[in-house]
């Protein structure tokens, strides 16, 4: 059934496993393993749009290379009914001395996970602003893969993650 939310680009019909996963990941940490094509981003982007309306907190949502975070970009800004000014795409192309601001005005971040983690050993980026971390490509969360640092970091300040793969 169609609905409208102040976050969400006009009406939006999300298919009913869509539907019921996004409720259920706002209560909890979620981990969303879809095949390849059936929305994960798109489930992603509703707990998004959730999060900057009812908590009113930031989203942080990681993925393991720059074209994937160019995709998320293109994704998020033109599903989130927010300006483009307070999307930021955070890769190893921006330097440190402009991430500080981008941190600051940036309401969705789009960044890979080597430069959280770099940032967060930092001190540059403040993980308490954020409601929502959106690991895509969630089964490489193994190891010292930069995941898993920021995976715990965020669970220690009770922020809520969701895990996105096709395969686990």
């Amino acid at each position: 059934m169609p609905f409208s939310h102040p976050f969400i680009k006009g009406e939006i019909s999300p298919r009913a496993y869509q539907e019921t996963i996004f409720v259920k990941s706002k209560d909890k940490n979620t981990l969303v393993i879809l095949p390849t094509g059936l929305g994960k981003t798109y489930i992603g982007i509703l707990l998004a749009a959730y999060t900057l309306n009812s908590l009113e907190k930031k989203v942080l949502v990681l993925a393991p290379t720059k074209p994937l975070a160019e995709q998320h970009l293109k994704s998020f800004s033109d599903a989130l009914n927010i300006e483009k000014e307070s999307f930021s795409l955070l890769t190893g192309t921006v330097p440190p001395s402009k991430r500080d601001e981008l941190y600051k005005k940036s309401l969705v971040i789009i960044a890979t996970p080597q430069v959280i983690e770099n940032d967060l050993l930092g001190g540059k980026i403040n993980l308490g602003d954020f409601g929502l971390i959106i690991f895509d490509e969630a089964h490489r969360a193994t190891g010292d893969y930069a995941y898993t640092f920021i995976a715990e970091k965020a669970i220690s300040k009770n922020i809520r993650i969701m895990g996105l793969t096709a395969s686990p």
